[in-house]
Formats: C-alpha cells, sequence, structure tokens
C-alpha cells in the first residue's frame, strides 16, 4: 500500500475571473499514483479524492453533473 502524507501535496489554487467561485485542493489521487491523462481504466482510480478548502464568501464553482463520465 502507497502512502502519502498531506503536507507533501502541493496545493492548486483556482479561481473564477469575476471571483464568485475559487479554493484550493490537494490531488490526492493523482498523489497516490493515478495518471490523469490516461483513458486506460486500469491505470485510473475508481474515483478521485481531492482534499477541498473553499474561503469564505466563495462557492467551489456553479452546479453541474459529473454523470457523463461514468460510460463504460
Amino acid at each position: 500500500m502507497k502512502k502519502i502524507n498531506l503536507r507533501d501535496i502541493p496545493e492548486l489554487s483556482w479561481a473564477s475571473p469575476k471571483g464568485t467561485y475559487g479554493g484550493s485542493g490537494k490531488e490526492i489521487s493523482e498523489a497516490l499514483g493515478r495518471d490523469p491523462q490516461s483513458t486506460d481504466l486500469r491505470q485510473r482510480h475508481p474515483f478521485d479524492v481531492e482534499l477541498c478548502r473553499i474561503s469564505p464568501g466563495k462557492k467551489p464553482g456553479p452546479f453541474h453533473s459529473h454523470s457523463a463520465q461514468w460510460e463504460f
């Protein structure tokens, strides 16, 4: 089993142009070895794990659905 420490994962920040949406996060699945560019299901995880922090007064993003990702 691969182990990681959250303090060793770089934190990525994002914000919308108008500043309505924003936050930061750590891509835990990628740190554990997930290949973000691969479409091979054996090289991907069944789900992604991210530690997400949302700043006060911000929203993480507009309402949307990821159901189209699960086509097999």
